[in-house]
């Protein structure tokens, strides 16, 4: 009986495994469309489906960077200048401390909220209420811990096939969403864009709820 319980039980968390869709985030520390849909879109609606999805978060975006093996040192350049690849450090460097994922969303919303998310005094804040250590945090980022973390984040994005063109973009179960208007869709109207493509859809997917209406109305 026992063996049968353990059995039912472990299918039972299979089954909850698999019902979660992963949902990667590509994303920039000072990018104002990572902002706008992290922000209006993500953090809003994930409370809606957040037994659905898996969050990753991967600050990095449209930056390079280098290695010199001869001196074991990275180069980065962002898009959005110096401050940018800073910001991206530590939100890696955050992000690396946090095991529970509502709590990275919580953390990633609150940076990214701040007047200017690449600035520390931010951060500060941020890591302080969500009980990040902030020494920690900071010696992460201005050490070659930060680096191999940012420069780790910047593989996977370019890895991505096809390469990545906008940012923020979104990988939905590992594979990247490739047609421009399914990027736009999923930026624009994220809950309406998930309720196309779960398997396991929440009540909200219901048009006829006023409670989509209501969110919807309140994004848009």
């Amino acid at each position: 009986m026992n063996n049968l319980f353990k059995s039912l039980v472990l299918c039972i968390v299979v089954v909850s495994i698999k019902a979660s869709m992963p949902v990667t985030v590509y994303y920039e520390a000072l990018c104002g469309d990572s902002v706008h849909f992290i922000t209006r879109q993500l953090y809003p609606n994930y409370q809606f489906v957040k037994d659905k999805i898996t969050l990753d978060f991967v600050p990095y975006g449209k930056a390079l960077h280098t290695y010199n093996s001869t001196t074991d040192h990275y180069t980065f350049t962002c898009q959005h200048g110096k401050e940018e690849c800073l910001g991206n450090k530590y939100q890696a460097c955050g992000l690396a401390q946090i095991d529970n994922p509502d709590t990275k969303l919580e953390f990633v919303v609150c940076v990214m909220s701040a007047y200017n998310p690449g600035k520390l005094e931010y951060v500060k804040a941020c890591a302080e209420r969500y009980q990040v250590d902030y020494h920690k945090l900071v010696s992460c980022a201005l050490s070659r811990e930060g680096d191999k973390l940012l420069a780790a984040h910047g593989d996977r994005t370019q890895e991505l096939e096809p390469n990545l063109y906008f940012v923020p973009t979104l990988v939905l179960n590992n594979s990247i969403v490739i047609n421009s208007d399914d990027q736009d869709e999923s930026r624009q109207d994220f809950m309406g864009f998930l309720c196309t493509r779960l398997p396991h859809k929440p009540d909200i997917c219901n048009d006829n709820t006023s409670l989509f209406k209501k969110v919807k109305n309140f994004l848009f």
